[in-house]
């Protein structure tokens, strides 16, 4: 069955708030399908088009034990409100979930003031916050019915539309990442997160690589990760995000600790002007030269 993304996280979700007489929904204006019946709930709270003020309302819910979950656009929910994120979110270590919809070039039409592709790092510089990259139907649905086991503050990015091509891959939560493709022979790697997990799924399936998805930016099993990465000739970082706002200098962080003998290259958007206006998401891709025949090329 086709169904969005979106629509298997948000149900979940609907389901755990009409259970649970302490959670609370808060959103800027932004509209959900699965969650339209229960709008007029009085623990659902529509902010408007008003981010710190939003936050603040859930910092605030969160200091008398409730449970507060916020969604919108991912790049409203960061730069916006990043002050109000640091400070009355992370620094009082609230139960508060922060949902960033749209990540990367998801609403690729409407410019660069939706084009989340920097948000990871404002997250990994609060050392409070967990984020949490979601790639598939899958691990959708089993993130949103786990979510609130995590204590304290989680940035979760989540995309649009059918992303059902990992239904049968098991997730753990706690180890941070997964294989989306494994051959026995191979000794090379692709390692990436998010939206981008398609695309390499796909070339995987034409090179025969291996192919990484790491979807726990923080607190992930870091020695396991490493002691995977060590049998790998060629490692290949690919992420929609620029160099310096995603998933590069985190695992560069940590290979910097250890003695990684694979040659690593890396496919991203460059530190340089980025802003393309609208246009599919496919040709912004192809502009960056991260699309998948970009990948394929470094093999």
């Amino acid at each position: 069955m086709k169904k969005d993304i979106r629509d298997i996280f948000f149900e979940n979700i609907k389901n755990q708030f009409l259970k649970d007489k302490t959670m609370y929904i808060l959103t800027n204006d932004a509209d959900v399908y699965s969650l339209q019946s229960i709008k007029t709930n009085e623990r659902f709270i529509d902010a408007g088009v008003a981010e710190q003020n939003l936050v603040n309302m859930a910092a605030g819910l969160g200091a008398n034990n409730k449970k507060t979950l916020v969604y919108g656009f991912c790049t409203f929910l960061t730069f916006r409100c990043y002050e109000q994120l640091k400070f009355n979110i992370a620094s009082h270590n609230a139960n508060c979930k922060i949902i960033g919809v749209g990540p990367g070039f998801s609403f690729s039409n409407d410019g660069p003031t939706h084009h989340g592709i920097q948000d990871i790092q404002l997250f990994n510089l609060i050392p409070e916050f967990e984020i949490i990259n979601i790639s598939d139907n899958n691990l959708a649905n089993i993130v949103s019915k786990n979510l609130f086991k995590i204590k304290g503050p989680v940035y979760v990015r989540l995309e649009k539309g059918v992303q059902n091509y990992n239904s049968n891959i098991i997730y753990n939560l706690n180890q941070g990442f997964q294989f989306t493709k494994k051959y026995k022979t191979s000794k090379k790697v692709i390692i990436t997160t998010g939206y981008f997990c398609k695309i390499a799924n796909e070339v995987s399936d034409k090179k025969k690589i291996d192919v990484l998805n790491l979807f726990r930016l923080k607190n992930f099993n870091y020695k396991k990760f490493i002691d995977i990465c060590i049998n790998y000739d060629e490692i290949v970082i690919y992420d929609e995000n620029t160099e310096y706002g995603g998933i590069l200098p985190i695992i560069l962080n940590i290979f910097s600790k250890k003695k990684i003998k694979a040659k690593i290259k890396t496919l991203c958007i460059k530190d340089k002007q980025y802003f393309i206006y609208s246009d599919n998401r496919e040709k912004i891709l192809f502009k960056l030269k991260i699309d998948k025949k970009s990948l394929e090329k470094i093999f």
